[in-house]
């Protein structure tokens, strides 16, 4: 049995059982169902249960008696999952599952979801808004070293189909674990090719006015990074909606980078994307500590890592990504458009 298949099924059915009721008292990402739990009244510990008709009577509490609804998503939720993928199949990978630690978002880009716009037109191939920004995003990472190393992003709003208005969907996975690396990477859609993609990895900036990285960055971002970013990639830099469906525009080679300078991003946010670009050769840093670090003196990159929470913050701010974060695909890119980066920022804007 591939790892994939031992994700979706001995994971969520052991793990999360065992895990279930610490897992819901003092992780901050399950507040949401807390708190809906307590307006009717009555505390109740979510967690899949042994039967499919027991979790039907857990969630009917839930859902006021809801019973069809609980009925259908009992159902999901128990069915037998299979995956065929030749690159898995072809693998024998086996981590211990006691080491293990997972960061799910369940509904990235929430307001986008809600929103529900679905004929919002791509730059580029980037989606600036709209359905094609939500994704469902699981990380699991080293509970010993907060490494990751295995995501899966689900990004089920893909494309529509104009006669019965049905959407499809489409998920990518990476492995990255003791020396192994795959991933499910489709060709990228992008306008650029595969030699050209190449060439910006490998090749170092011609001169100081050419523009050989593309970036994509929240509509909230700082001005004096707007302002870095326009120098560095000219008009190749892109806004995007979701932390997640920015960090997929990297897997899938749209951008080179995915540079956001605030904290209002979280591990699970970002645990998924950064295990499937390890798998690729890049990652995911702290960009505060960039913008600090001294690269003649051999230190490696701060990569993010997803098992301590930040010191003497509380609440869902302990899981924050404090000094904000670049997502990238191959490290000598990444040193190349960081030079370049520090250039043309500011002093100041290196110690926000």
């Amino acid at each position: 049995m591939c790892w994939y298949r031992k994700l979706s099924k001995g994971i969520w059915r052991t793990s999360f059982q065992a895990w279930g009721k610490k897992f819901l008292e003092k992780n901050p990402m399950n507040l949401l169902m807390i708190w809906f739990v307590f307006t009717l009244g009555e505390k109740i510990i979510m967690r899949l249960c042994p039967t499919e008709e027991e979790t039907v009577a857990l969630l009917s509490k839930v859902l006021n008696g809801n019973k069809l609804a609980s009925e259908a998503l009992a159902k999901v939720v128990h069915q037998d999952v299979f995956f065929s993928d030749p690159a898995l199949e072809s693998v024998e990978v086996s981590i211990p599952q006691d080491i293990l630690g997972i960061w799910v978002d369940p509904i990235d880009s929430t307001y986008q979801y809600i929103k529900g716009s679905a004929d919002i037109k791509p730059n580029q191939g980037i989606f600036p808004s709209g359905l094609q920004c939500v994704t469902i995003l699981i990380g699991v990472y080293d509970t010993r070293t907060g490494v990751p190393l295995m995501g899966v992003i689900n990004q089920p709003f893909v494309s529509q189909d104009l006669n019965t208005l049905r959407w499809k969907g489409q998920c990518y996975w990476g492995l990255s674990y003791l020396g192994t690396n795959i991933h499910s990477l489709l060709p990228p859609v992008s306008t650029r090719s595969n030699s050209e993609t190449q060439s910006q990895v490998t090749q170092k900036p011609s001169s100081e006015g050419s523009h050989p990285f593309a970036a994509v960055i929240s509509t909230s971002e700082k001005e004096a990074i707007k302002g870095a970013l326009s120098r560095v990639c000219g008009e190749r830099v892109f806004r995007a909606a979701g932390a997640g469906y920015k960090s997929l525009c990297v897997v899938l080679g749209l951008v080179d980078i995915y540079i956001f300078s605030e904290d209002t991003t979280f591990k699970w946010d970002s645990c998924a994307a950064h295990a499937i670009l390890r798998a690729m050769g890049g990652g995911m840093v702290d960009l505060k500590q960039c913008l600090e670090r001294n690269p003649d003196a051999g230190l490696d990159l701060p990569q993010l890592v997803y098992h301590v929470g930040n010191e003497g913050a509380a609440g869902v701010d302990q899981w924050a990504n404090k000094g904000g974060l670049i997502a990238y695909r191959s490290e000598k890119q990444l040193e190349a458009f960081l030079g370049r980066l520090l250039q043309h920022l500011a002093p100041v804007a290196t110690h926000t």
